[in-house]
């Protein structure tokens, strides 16, 4: 049984199946889902300020809560932070208890360049990891 699930988004299409995985557990588990988006400020392109990044961000994850909400989910937190994606994943999973985190995998060229987020997750999480392709 699982209480509190966390579905780390990135505002990107390719994580609509990981999200949709996350709701239907959580109301199916009567869990609090945690949706989270990380901002990376190494990855700030020129043009973009953190005001912008945080925006974007809020939308994420108020985009997940909405879904939520709609699926009979009644308990979402949200938290969009900064920081290394990886590293703010497992702490905020560590620090609220979370029971499962279901994350999706992305298959693009930067993940082999800094390394996988999710394959982090998956190795270093006291929670258990569920990755979506």
């Amino acid at each position: 049984m699982y209480h509190d699930i966390l579905i780390p988004t990135d505002g990107r299409t390719n994580t609509e199946r990981a999200i949709d995985e996350a709701i239907e557990l959580a109301a199916d588990q009567d869990a609090t889902l945690h949706t989270m988006y990380v901002i990376n400020s190494a990855a700030i392109a020129p043009g973009i300020t953190f005001a912008d990044l945080e925006t974007i961000g809020q939308q994420a994850v108020e985009y997940v809560r909405d879904r939520a909400m709609e699926a009979g989910v009644d308990r979402v937190e949200q938290c969009v932070t900064h920081g290394l994606r990886g590293e703010s994943i497992l702490r905020y999973a560590a620090e609220n208890d979370v029971d499962l985190i279901v994350m999706g995998r992305h298959r693009e060229l930067d993940h082999l360049v800094r390394g996988s987020v999710s394959k982090q997750v998956a190795d270093e999480a006291t929670a258990q990891v569920l990755v979506v392709d």
